[in-house]
């Protein structure tokens, strides 16, 4: 056969790289729409295998031959540290959801006329920092509409919970598939990987730059945050604990909003402390409160994190994953947060800043490969 009418060569084919790119560009963008509903629980799912891989390598080099049940014991372990207590604050979530809708309508049809809704208003707002003016504005607003105020916060409780079922089984369906896909993330990982290589028309140091961005960013994010999470949720359950509080649910609660830039914690311990103030203990009100705010918010969150974080990225740095410098962006990183929260919704919290650093790292592969190019005077 002529070299010019083999299979093998694009010679003579003067159509076959363009054609091909087209079935690339299809290909990948069917993929892409095909599996769009997966992708945030498939990008959790490798942040989770990339940041806590040493670990499973340890493991395996204590189970040779022995890959699926290394996999699946990483699996298990990250399913009771990682997944159930998120499991267990969704469904104790949306439990005291329904309680409080019940609760609060069955409290405004409990006074029987406007005067005594007036009075107990007046008794409940005069803790908050409202100007006295507005305040009387509201309370007597509240009392001559107070059959229209209690339907109205009946339907919004009611679409309130609507919501959080709804979002909270797709959010479940979600975690189910995190679990799933973690065993083929530890399992197939490093071939994985190598077929990436491969196929990338990279060369593959630059590769090798980028994977090893993936895996120090995952690894340094993921680990300061759960880390921060796990200190904050244990020192508030301990103390609401030795309170006779329901010290389970709220540890797991100041540890989830401790995802949330900025805010944090003080979504959960401010209307805590507040509710012990109306139930006549302003002592423990007033602890809870200097204990979320210095413990929980300045001490772990201001101080311990940055200096997990450094500790992290400097450990990255020796394992040769170069400079982590993104990370002391902190307006790009409260941004890309939040972005991601937009956009994806709470598994955004770990997706944003991962996305954002990640093209960062493209930046600088793009000025490593165009260096004699680019214009530095």
């Amino acid at each position: 056969m002529d070299k010019t009418e083999s299979p093998m060569t694009t010679t003579g084919h003067p159509y076959q790289e363009g054609f091909l790119l087209t079935l690339l560009v299809l290909a990948i963008g069917g993929m892409g729409w095909l599996f769009s509903p997966f992708l945030p629980g498939l990008f959790l799912a490798a942040l989770l295998a990339a940041s806590t891989y040493p670990l499973h390598r340890r493991i395996l080099a204590r189970m040779p031959n022995e890959s699926d049940r290394a996999a699946l014991f990483m699996t298990v372990l990250m399913f009771f540290l990682v997944v159930s207590p998120i499991l267990y604050l969704l469904v104790a979530t949306t439990v005291k959801a329904g309680t409080l809708s019940r609760d609060i309508q069955e409290w405004f049809a409990g006074f029987a006329t406007p005067e005594a809704l007036t009075v107990e208003l007046r008794r409940l707002l005069s803790a908050l920092p409202i100007p006295e003016y507005p305040r009387e504005e509201l309370i007597g607003w509240i009392g001559d509409n107070h059959v229209q105020v209690g339907k109205g916060i009946g339907l919004v409780l009611l679409t309130l919970f609507k919501g959080i079922t709804n979002n909270g089984l797709a959010f479940f369906a979600s975690l189910l598939l995190v679990v799933f896909a973690l065993f083929f993330f530890y399992r197939d990982g490093p071939r994985l990987a190598r077929h990436l290589k491969i196929l990338s028309p990279l060369s593959n140091h630059y590769d090798d730059i980028l994977f090893g961005r993936f895996t120090a960013l995952a690894t340094v994010l993921t680990t300061t945050i759960v880390g921060v999470a796990f200190l904050q949720g244990v020192s508030f359950s301990l103390v609401t604990a030795f309170m006779g509080l329901p010290w389970f649910y709220l540890g797991v609660a100041i540890a989830a909003s401790s995802f949330i830039p900025v805010v944090g914690g003080v979504v959960v311990w401010a209307p805590t402390a507040y509710v012990l103030f109306l139930h006549g203990h302003p002592g423990q009100a007033l602890f809870l409160a200097l204990w979320g705010a210095l413990v929980t918010g300045f001490l772990i969150d201001n101080i311990t994190r940055p200096i997990l974080m450094g500790w992290l990225a400097n450990q990255q740095k020796e394992a040769g994953n170069g400079e982590l410098h993104v990370l002391d962006y902190t307006l790009f990183t409260v941004l890309s947060t939040f972005g991601g929260l937009i956009q994806f919704g709470i598994l955004g919290l770990f997706f944003g800043p991962i996305l954002a650093a990640m093209a960062i790292s493209v930046f600088e592969v793009y000025e490593m490969i165009h260096a004699e190019k680019l214009d530095r005077t």
